[in-house]
């Protein structure tokens, strides 16, 4: 299944770098205006869900329109109980907050608020309900939030929480299979969402042809002198089926399957329009096998 991880967008609070959790703000004005020039795909049967809180719907909105939308409040950021709409600034002399950011942090529980490890566990909860339903899901919440379940999710990167917190309308594209709890994602970047000149572009020309997992254990999968130009894009060919159909590199082998070792047709830069051109034959063979 997919599960598409996205912060909402700019509040005042983050662009007055104050602590924000249960605090219900809306997006600021500069949040509006950066949202708007983001275009990601709208996913076809996937769920749409946010945490309920006024920055995360209203972000669902400008990114996907009104679409029908479910509300998790367990997906809701960490509560930083007094902190809230406070700076660093604003509490480094005070003695409770520098007790909560001393020592085990995610352990620590400030005052009227939640530790890092109890949001975790909700978030993580939630995600598990949301993980047996099967169904692709959308899920628009916190930078805390996205942060908490990538690093469970991914641990053998060794990412700090800090690390995997995504800007304000970005996030990632989980894949994930719940038999073997093993995953792949990719990050949803300001520069690979769809700019308001794409249509004038060959597919070519723009980011959503082309995409890399370099975290992959089996990166390059396939044997290449360039793989800086290596696109995981279709990890798993869809023209495997047209079988000798396909145009590319492959072989039979004695025992019938087809091994496609030597190809790197569906891995090249520039081979997205001749994938794309081969669906309508994929799409006759699935009529066919209906």
């Amino acid at each position: 299944m997919r599960i598409t991880l996205i912060r909402h967008g700019m509040t005042t609070a983050n662009e007055r770098r104050l602590y924000c959790g249960s605090s219900d703000l809306p997006l600021s004005a500069a949040g509006v205006e950066q949202l708007k020039m983001l275009r990601y795909p709208l996913p076809a049967d996937a769920r749409f869900i946010t945490s309920g809180m006024r920055r995360c719907d209203e972000t669902l909105a400008l990114l996907f329109g009104e679409v029908e939308r479910e509300v998790m409040p367990d997906f809701r950021e960490i509560n930083f109980g007094v902190f809230e709409l406070h700076s660093y600034e604003d509490l480094k002399c005070n003695p409770d907050y520098q007790a909560w950011i001393s020592g085990e942090n995610e352990k620590n529980v400030p005052p009227g608020g939640e530790s890092g490890e109890q949001m975790t566990r909700r978030v993580l909860a939630a995600l598990e309900t949301v993980m047996c339903d099967g169904h692709d899901a959308v899920i628009v919440t916190h930078g805390g939030v996205i942060a908490a379940i990538m690093a469970s999710l991914f641990p053998k990167e060794k990412r700090s929480r800090y690390a995997w917190q995504p800007k304000p309308g970005h996030g990632y594209v989980v894949d994930w299979d719940r038999e073997s709890r093993t995953g792949i994602y990719f990050e949803l970047k300001e520069e690979e969402s769809m700019s308001s000149d794409w249509r004038n572009k060959k597919p070519e020309e723009c980011n959503y042809s082309f995409t890399q997992h370099r975290a992959c254990e089996f990166f390059p999968c396939h044997k290449t002198d360039d793989p800086d130009n290596f696109n995981c894009l279709f990890c798993y060919c869809p023209l495997y089926t047209l079988g000798s159909k396909c145009g590319g590199n492959f072989v039979y082998l004695e025992n019938g399957h087809k091994d496609c070792s030597n190809c790197l047709v569906p891995h090249r830069r520039s081979s997205y329009s001749y994938i794309i051109s081969k669906y309508p034959e994929l799409a006759e063979l699935a009529r066919k096998n209906r």
